[in-house]
């Protein structure tokens, strides 16, 4: 087919849906830099937390309503929030309702710089003796938390500062590219332009008189497709005649893939449950059949039984039988003698 369209990949696919993973690959890297001195600051760690409702009704969380971490570190989010109830999803299990939500620091230092899969509660609730909500309701971060941080600060030329950012930034960047194809899981089609990168200042140190080391933290990733359950979507997407058999596509190579919003290739995908993107160009869409079950269905039978046996396969429309010595009738009785050539046909 020729393809010019717009899709859309969920993390958590209904049936008929797109489904995706993620690859996530970090790097950190140094540079020295000159000092010109130092200041006192206090800043506060900021990120995003995704809030998770077991009940069936939605509940409304007000601007700076508050989220306590085991260790007691108070959060508040920046901006009101409905929070949807819970669903049942196509399996009849019950599915939490779920909203993401910015937030910050009740306090200032590197404490609050949380990892991720940090679990928060509501303390609110308690307090007020609301304990169905209290229990129901609860949060965590995907990815961490991090800005928090007080005392010296060094101060860095603002011009040479972002110069050796940038520098260090395309280093981590084209050392994590390196990476991806060798850890792509087997099974899963990888698109070069869907690679999107977050990067992450790290505290400055003192390096020696004058001379200050920064540090950058790259966050690479990516989504990636099943190649079977890729396939059979954008078949059904694209092929009016098609019923839900087993395809491939024979070359991923001669697609385009970009995001519909060019934005999203400096987010942090990560905290996404779906994004758009943009596909076009002309696959070649191949029906596929089960080798090892054809070999184990025609061993042993006759020449003649091909047509019959075939019957099974609608993938293939036309096959020849070639048995030596040639004056055998029939095929060998262990599929392991056996061997499938397959011819693919580009003619419409």
């Amino acid at each position: 087919p020729n393809i010019n369209a717009t899709f859309i990949a969920y993390t958590a696919p209904q049936v008929g849906e797109l489904p995706y993973e993620i690859i996530s690959l970090e790097a950190e890297g140094e540079r020295q830099v000159t000092a010109t001195g130092q200041e006192e600051i206090s800043t506060q760690s900021t990120g995003e937390i995704t809030i998770f409702n077991n009940l069936e009704s939605s509940e409304r969380l007000i601007k700076n309503t508050r989220f306590e971490t085991p260790d007691g570190l108070i959060f508040k989010i920046t901006e009101s929030v409905v929070l949807p109830g819970s669903r049942a999803d196509a399996d009849g299990e019950i599915v939490p309702g779920s909203v993401s939500a910015q937030i910050f620091a009740d306090g200032s230092g590197e404490q609050y710089n949380l990892d991720s899969s940090t679990k928060m509660v509501v303390p609110g609730y308690k307090e007020g003796g609301y304990t169905e909500l209290y229990e129901a309701i609860y949060a965590e971060n995907k990815n961490p938390l991090t800005g928090g941080f007080e005392g010296l600060k060094f101060i860095i030329d603002e011009d040479e500062l972002e110069t050796e950012k940038q520098r260090l930034q395309t280093e981590l960047r084209d050392a994590l590219l390196d990476r991806v194809e060798s850890e792509k899981p087997a099974g899963f089609v990888v698109f070069d332009e869907a690679v999107t990168f977050t990067y992450q200042s790290l505290p400055a140190v003192e390096y020696g008189e004058d001379l200050v080391t920064i540090k950058e933290k790259a966050l690479l990733q990516i989504p990636i497709f099943k190649e079977e359950s890729f396939a059979e979507y954008i078949t059904a997407a694209t092929v009016s005649s098609y019923e839900d058999e087993p395809v491939r596509i024979e070359d991923y190579s001669v697609l385009e893939f970009s995001f519909t919003i060019s934005t999203t290739s400096s987010t942090d995908i990560g905290n996404l449950d779906s994004f758009e993107f943009d596909l076009s160009g002309k696959p070649l869409i191949v029906w596929t059949f089960d080798e090892v079950g054809l070999k184990t269905d025609i061993a042993g039978k006759a020449k003649t039984a091909m047509p019959i046996v075939l019957g099974g396969y609608p993938a293939i429309t036309e096959a020849e039988a070639v048995v030596r010595p040639f004056w055998k009738r029939s095929f060998p009785d262990s599929a392991d003698d056996i061997d499938v050539i397959e011819v693919i046909s580009t003619e419409e």
